[in-house]
């Protein structure tokens, strides 16, 4: 059995008012968000995130960001009926609906025989996510501009943003 590293703060309740920089990865990095960047994939998409706080009681969007094999986005909770999990949980489910249905044929794609083993195996995502927990209004700005600004090029040191 393959051992996975628990990511999370240990004793942390997720469910706690704040922001929180997540970030989600299409499973095995394939880019099976780029046709949903622009257009009316990207409005569905954006649709989807941005219907979240009317079924999830006490959740804002902040900022968000979709790229070819990942999203970046910025939850806000704040007495919220749910936790980071579960919200996570949720966005994926929403997103894996629209991009299933628009994905490639057999015939067509390159990535097809990967793209059906996803379908088949129940989601196109990686089975965790990235999470930060956001402290400062600093720490906020920074994430923001790294969100909107290449985030392929810009790493952050994510220790250095709550100073």
């Amino acid at each position: 059995m393959r051992f996975r590293k628990n990511i999370r703060l240990k004793d942390y309740d997720y469910s706690t008012n704040g922001y929180y920089f997540v970030t989600v990865v299409a499973k095995n990095r394939l880019p099976l968000l780029k046709e949903y960047r622009y257009g009316s994939g990207a409005i569905a998409i954006a649709q989807a995130i941005n219907d979240l706080p009317k079924f999830i009681s006490g959740l804002t969007i902040d900022w968000f960001k979709i790229m070819d094999n990942h999203i970046h986005i910025i939850f806000v909770l704040e007495d919220c009926s749910r936790s980071l999990g579960q919200i996570v949980k949720a966005m994926k489910y929403n997103i894996t609906n629209i991009v299933a249905v628009g994905l490639p044929s057999h015939e067509k794609s390159s990535y097809s025989n990967a793209t059906a083993i996803i379908v088949a195996d129940g989601g196109i995502w990686q089975w965790n996510y990235y999470e930060h927990i956001i402290r400062n209004e600093k720490a906020l700005d920074k994430i923001r501009r790294y969100i909107e600004n290449n985030p392929e090029v810009e790493k952050p040191n994510w220790d250095e943003l709550d100073k």
